[in-house]
């Protein structure tokens, strides 16, 4: 008696590998582009775990030469410097479905490559846009001397050329700014809340509104917190080794299915930093994010690879009771309620802390829901007039006073 295999099961490796390659084309080609060459994606197949390469450090200038003089000159060192860059192994999938699941509609299987080979294509650049703003926070975060610190609310288009002043004369390096669609949103409803003059809908603005006519990369992977202002070529993505992508016949289960699966690896290298040896190879997103594992190899902060815009949010911390009279028998309690926001949003999981001058808490310490409220109970068996105070953040609110009798 013959055994029933998945002889009519066809698995379609090439037009997996084809979807992928063609989307991932596409997506490089608009990807470089609208990233104005600061975020660069690249194809180079790099050995080892590390790529290193070693530079001249001169930073010359010109003097003054006296014509009248025959006094010896003392020679100069050019110095040297080694810029290291990280591979970063990833994994797609494995994704597996039934035949059965195409054949009840109508749909051949080979569908189904075409599918997970397109979405292999967009979930490599996610990755990739994830790696590189990890990286950059991280290098730039150590570098204090690239930072700054700015409100929207009420630095308006300063919150960016607070940025570019830490470039000096030498700000138009700066090309693209990339953020968060909240903080981009953010920056021009600021602009339009500030034109000068408005007459039939036709809005005259005081200087150039919004971004300040540099383009801005808006992706919700950016930390909503931070700006980066980039210069060309400020990170490189570099696929290293080729992606490899397998579909496979699944035919120990009680149906026929097919699986895929994927992997690769990309070089991390940021302009100016390098990643250090000593933190070990082979990364997650975690650890290329981590302040500590990069360091700057330029000695010219205009040479690296941009400024980072940490965002102060306008904190709003309201407290609150029930009712300010209570009885002193430790069972008759008032209520304490914190409302907690940010920019007219709502904070969730805020760290709450409690204190009181007297009693007894039902709770040291609380988080925020998701509407941005906290609570807890207040209990007294002697009498007396007490005060709740709780910290968020270091703020601190305190109540009114609260009579137990």
């Amino acid at each position: 008696m013959a055994t029933t295999v998945n002889s009519d099961l066809i698995i379609y490796n090439d037009l997996a590998q084809t979807a992928f390659l063609e989307r991932r084309q596409d997506n490089l080609e608009v990807f470089n582009q609208a990233s104005n060459g600061a975020i660069v994606l690249d194809n180079v197949f790099i050995e080892g775990d590390l790529r290193k390469r070693a530079f001249y450090q001169i930073s010359g200038s010109i003097e003054h030469r006296d014509v009248n003089s025959t006094d010896k000159v003392t020679g100069k060192k050019i110095g040297a410097g080694e810029s290291v860059d990280v591979k970063a192994p990833w994994k797609y999938g494995p994704y597996e479905i039934t035949e059965e699941s195409f054949k009840r509609r109508g749909r051949d299987v080979s569908e189904f490559s075409e599918l997970v080979g397109t979405d292999a294509a967009d979930a490599s650049l996610e990755g990739y846009i994830k790696y590189s703003l990890a990286a950059l926070r991280a290098a730039i975060g150590a570098n204090t001397d690239m930072m700054v610190t700015a409100n929207i609310a009420t630095d308006g288009k300063k919150t960016l050329t607070k940025g570019l002043r830490k470039y000096g004369d030498k700000f138009n390096r700066v090309n693209l700014f990339v953020m968060h669609s909240t903080t981009y949103f953010d920056i021009v409803d600021q602009a339009i809340d500030n034109k000068v003059y408005e007459e039939a809908g036709v809005v005259i603005y005081g200087g150039q509104p919004g971004t300040l006519g540099k383009p801005v990369l808006v992706t919700d992977t950016a930390p909503v917190d931070a700006i980066f202002g980039l210069v060309p070529g400020a990170i490189t993505i570099t696929e290293s080794q080729e992606p490899h992508f397998r579909s496979y016949e699944i035919n120990d289960q009680e149906n026929l299915g097919v699986g895929y699966r994927g992997e690769g690896v990309v070089n991390v290298g940021v302009l100016g930093y390098s990643w250090d040896e000593s933190k070990g190879t082979n990364p997650d997103l975690t650890k290329l994010g981590t302040a500590g594992n990069w360091k700057k190899h330029f000695t010219s902060n205009k040479l690296t690879a941009g400024v980072m815009i940490k965002l102060k949010h306008e904190a709003s911390l309201n407290l609150s009771v029930d009712k300010t009279t209570a009885t002193a028998n430790n069972s008759d309690a008032v209520t304490i309620s914190l409302d907690y926001s940010k920019d007219n949003q709502p904070v969730q999981g805020g760290n709450v802390e409690w204190s009181s001058t007297g009693g007894k808490l039902s709770k040291a310490a609380t988080k925020t829901d998701a509407k941005g409220k906290s609570s807890v109970k207040l209990t007294a068996s002697t009498a007396g007039q007490l005060t709740v105070t709780a910290t968020v953040d270091g703020e601190m609110r305190t109540t009114e006073s609260i009579t137990f009798s």
